[in-house]
């Protein structure tokens, strides 16, 4: 009867003891083998979000696009890849007004907005997608080869970038897409 009581009050106190526990913040996935992404990567994917946090999964999490950016990227079966992506409205100039937009507005929306086209390949050991941009709404990033670490799934898609800022630390911004319905 003891042996079960102790039992017992040792069981409550484990479980209160890691409900009591701070919330550890979840680290982003690593990049790695993506086997069959080449392709599963074929189609349209709509974007549902971005955000950027340290890939120990510390501190704070930043949404470098708004909160809810919208956009879609479509990746063909012949090599060629299309995306659009628009900030979301806290990040945009407002839509409200009439006649021309100032020329602050102007540069805002113009950096608030992301489109290009290009060939894209695949590295499914790697784990990773290559955007060749062959025509950007920033003429200057034309021919920027951009690498993204895959997350893939039938249904979504993530597009990763792994940097280390000024600070010393290193942050990974998930681009987060999924099939659309």
């Amino acid at each position: 009867m003891r042996m079960h009581k102790a039992l017992g009050v040792l069981t409550a106190a484990v479980l209160l003891g890691a409900l009591a526990a701070p919330a550890q913040a979840q680290a982003p996935p690593k990049p790695g083998p993506t086997p069959g992404a080449a392709k599963m990567i074929v189609g349209t994917w709509r974007m549902v979000g971005a955000q950027t946090q340290a890939v120990d999964g510390s501190g704070e999490i930043t949404y470098p696009r708004g909160v809810r950016p919208t956009g879609y990227i479509i990746y063909d079966a012949g090599g060629m890849m299309y995306v659009q992506i628009m900030n979301s409205d806290e990040v945009r100039p407002p839509k409200t007004g009439t006649g021309q937009m100032s020329m602050e507005d102007q540069a805002k929306a113009f950096s608030s907005y992301t489109a290009y086209f290009g060939r894209y390949s695949i590295d499914e050991e790697e784990g990773s997608v290559t955007h060749d941009p062959q025509a950007n709404t920033n003429p200057r990033q034309v021919g920027d080869v951009r690498k993204r670490f895959l997350e893939i799934t039938n249904d979504t898609l993530e597009l990763n970038t792994f940097n280390t800022g000024a600070d010393g630390v290193e942050r990974i911004t998930r681009r987060m897409w999924e099939r659309p319905n």
